[in-house]
């Protein structure tokens, strides 16, 4: 690339240029652009340095002045019509909006006729289709980067939904088929408790199963039905419970349903004592 700077008459502006063997390497000043379109410079060269595709084609470079040589933002010409098109006309005043509209028609056109011929910028032996092939593949180049990471975003987020549909059909068996979970309902009917004050017992027992679960490190065994708003045990644990204190419930539950016990005042918390049946044997008295 030779570093011969050139400058181009455009609508009464000058268009300011460091000619290069190729669109890539041809690099064109930005400033100059920028405020003769009637945009602010500061806050268009944050946005060329900040943009994933734009700031690869930016150079810093020599440009003359009145004031002599200074440093200068530029752009390579292959991605101009790119750094116009991110400029939206109808957010802009009107006495802006018209210089825009004409830069964005013809600006690049014209750099890109001044350095690499009329008979290739007409494009007179280009078809049609070989226009849009050429303007694709442009275009394609450019937003390489970001369909990389786009890609790679979509491959994070399918990872992620994925674990989350998971995590609820774990979690709601309802989301899935199981039957490894049943409610606390379910053994206790199992077990031929009547229905007279069955509820009661039901939510007692669930709670005193939960609270033994938890106790021993068997949390993952308790799992939440949306659909019926009721916690669901693992048929497996919940044997192991009912040797612990569940049938002992059970039993003094049907004994009070029938007037066979009554409940203890005092006892070992958690347990539930019952008193002497009917004509048991009573125990010896210590002398």
């Amino acid at each position: 690339m030779t570093n011969a700077l050139t400058t181009i008459d455009f609508h009464g502006a000058k268009l300011v240029a460091i000619a290069g063997d190729r669109p890539e390497n041809t690099l064109v000043a930005m400033k100059p652009i920028v405020e003769s379109m009637g945009l602010d410079w500061s806050f268009q060269r944050k946005k060329l340095n900040a943009h994933p595709v734009l700031s690869k084609g930016v150079a810093v470079t020599a440009i003359p002045s009145d004031g002599g040589e200074q440093d200068g933002t530029c752009l390579s010409l292959d991605l101009l019509n790119f750094w116009l098109a991110t400029i939206h006309p109808d957010r802009l005043k009107d006495e802006v909006r018209t210089t825009v509209i004409r830069y964005q028609s013809e600006c690049a056109r014209v750099l890109f006729n001044h350095f690499f011929g009329k008979v290739i910028a007409a494009g007179d032996h280009l078809t049609h289709s070989e226009h849009g092939g050429i303007t694709k593949a442009v275009i394609t180049r450019a937003l390489s980067p970001v369909t990389t990471r786009m890609d790679a975003q979509e491959a994070r987020l399918a990872a992620l939904v994925e674990r989350l549909e998971t995590a609820i059909t774990a979690y709601d068996p309802s989301a899935g088929f199981t039957t490894d979970y049943r409610p606390m309902r379910f053994f206790v009917e199992n077990a031929g408790v009547l229905q007279k004050g069955r509820g009661d017992l039901i939510r007692k027992m669930s709670r005193r199963c939960v609270n033994w679960l938890l106790r021993n490190d068997m949390g993952g065994s308790i799992r939440w039905n949306r659909d019926k708003e009721r916690k669901l045990f693992h048929v497996d644990v919940v044997p192991r419970w009912m040797q612990f204190e569940g049938a002992e419930m059970i039993r003094a539950h049907m004994d009070k349903m029938t007037g066979q016990g009554t409940l203890a005042p005092k006892g070992k918390k958690g347990r539930t004592e019952l008193s002497p049946r009917p004509f048991s044997r009573p125990k010896e008295a210590v002398s």
